[in-house]
């Protein structure tokens, strides 16, 4: 059976390119993949990272700033990775609306439109993770899509670990158990205690990905 709404999840890195930080012609690839599942009659809601911009970890662990500070840091890259993807989306005849943490799902301007999530939630410490999960919840999503660099999901970081193990099916339980990193653990924990969403992990470099995604869950669910 075909969603009615889908959430779409794609990092910061996803939109750039070698030496840049915005790449047009990638990211207009990725909003006409996006534009296929709008096509189908799906109501979309996109939500984007920041990390092309800013890494906050990475300061952190460093001990350059705080935590408080990294996260604000990356809540405006999202903004402005947000106002990128709504022009380019403009560019292929797609309305788009740029939603923040306050905006209410009651008082949409038109349900037609794609809504493109940025400014997390407003707070540090919460992941874009973390706002996908409860958009989701709120927007009332049948599935979350999330693009990787990866396949799906692995045990550890099948890009940085040759033996790490492929994981055809896991459950939030299982997931929070095993500290798999494909989400953080607040996401895990909240989607798992309420709706149990499905969420579908899959690489973002194969061709038309959103929609193969899509056939896919159809028949199965990797995250339930």
């Amino acid at each position: 059976m075909i969603p009615d709404r889908v959430l779409i999840k794609i990092s910061g890195e996803a939109i750039s390119g070698k030496d840049e930080l915005f790449s047009s012609d990638i990211a207009i690839k990725i909003c006409n993949e996006i534009k296929n599942v709008i096509d189908l009659g799906i109501s979309v809601l996109v939500v984007v990272g920041g990390g092309n911009i800013i890494r906050g970890r990475d300061f952190i662990n460093g001990g350059v700033i705080s935590r408080e500070t990294a996260d604000s840091i990356g809540m405006l890259a999202t903004i402005m990775n947000g106002l990128f993807l709504k022009e380019l989306f403009q560019k292929i005849g797609i309305d788009s609306e740029i939603v923040k943490s306050h905006h209410n799902p009651e008082n949409l301007s038109s349900k037609n439109k794609l809504l493109i999530f940025v400014g997390g939630l407003g707070y540090p410490y919460f992941s874009t993770d973390t706002v996908s999960v409860i958009a989701a919840l709120l927007y009332k999503c049948d599935i979350i899509l999330k693009a990787t660099k990866s396949n799906g999901i692995y045990d550890k970081d099948p890009l940085l670990f040759q033996d790490a193990k492929f994981i055809e099916n896991l459950t939030y339980e299982q997931a929070i158990k095993d500290n798999i990193q494909i989400m953080d653990q607040t996401a895990f924990s909240i989607i798992g205690s309420n709706k149990r969403i499905p969420i579908y992990v899959f690489s973002l470099k194969e061709e038309n990905c959103f929609v193969k995604a899509l056939n896919k869950t159809i028949k199965m669910s990797i995250v339930n």
